[in-house]
């Protein structure tokens, strides 16, 4: 039998293929135990509960090699909530294609519609590859305090909110992506794309910063929330997150908005990620 052909590398303007996305009770167990959190009482569905469909197109958006592969940045803009066993039509697009010091970057769109044709969900992807396709060493993390031009992390004036803390054990990253071997979940499967242990996904601390906003902003968050994501800082398995935010005011473009500023940081003060978000409330 002929060998299968490698999936072409992607470009600007693919369209992404249609699929479907619908929440069931097994979905939803499983964010919230692989996550360690609560279901809320007031029993809205998690925020970036879809992040799983839509992080599902990778096998059509990435390039041939993995090696170093990681999320650099997502933008999240909610229109609806999502209602448990409604199905949704998801659409995608590859936007652009960018260079990022030694990485090349893939920026895509996804978009969630439900049956009347109404959008409930549009994000925007940066996921980043290395620039070296031949790339076959480890991949090497500069300490922040010495990356060129490194400043103090501050806390931007508001009132504060979160302070949820979870360490991210082995257990946890292996039921969230369902025990599927790969660099979220399995040490050798990590070490084979050239990091030194578990790489904890994105959509999980994602989901840490989105329960944080959730808690604070209530019902508008899903109905017009939205945040500029960016990852700034590997998390290893068994790593310790803190998720905190802080109400910024109102937005100078648009002051019918609130503003807040969101970060994820371990016990050492590295931060993993931070997020500026608002709301219409």
């Amino acid at each position: 039998m002929p060998a299968e052909s490698a999936p072409p590398d992607p470009s600007i303007g693919r369209r992404l293929s249609p699929r479907t996305f619908t929440v069931d009770d097994s979905t939803l167990d499983d964010y919230h135990r692989s996550l360690h959190l609560e279901p809320p009482s007031h029993g809205r569905l998690p925020s970036t509960i879809a992040s799983g469909k839509d992080n599902g197109y990778f096998d059509e958006i990435a390039f041939s090699n993995h090696v170093g592969h990681l999320w650099m940045r997502q933008q999240w803009t909610m229109s609806g909530e999502l209602a448990e066993g409604r199905r949704y039509d998801v659409d995608g697009e590859i936007r652009d294609i960018y260079p990022r010091r030694d990485r090349t970057v893939v920026h895509y769109r996804v978009e969630l519609t439900d049956p009347a044709g109404h959008r409930v969900l549009q994000t925007e992807h940066h996921q980043s590859f290395l620039r070296d396709r031949d790339h076959d060493g480890a991949v090497t993390f500069r300490e922040p305090k010495a990356k060129p031009g490194a400043r103090r992390f501050e806390v931007p004036a508001g009132e504060p909110f979160g302070g949820l803390e979870r360490t991210i054990s082995y257990e946890m990253c292996g039921e969230f992506f369902h025990g599927d071997a790969n660099y979220h979940t399995d040490r050798e499967s990590s070490q084979a794309l050239g990091f030194r242990d578990v790489v904890v996904g994105g959509r999980m601390t994602m989901g840490y910063a989105a329960r944080v906003l959730e808690e604070r902003f209530g019902g508008a968050w899903w109905e017009n929330g939205s945040f500029d994501l960016k990852f700034t800082n590997p998390v290893w398995a068994n790593d310790t997150v803190v998720a905190r935010g802080v109400v910024t005011g109102s937005d100078p473009d648009s002051p019918e908005r609130t503003t807040a500023f969101v970060w994820l940081s371990k016990p050492d003060e590295t931060v993993v990620l931070v997020a500026n978000a608002s709301v219409a409330l």
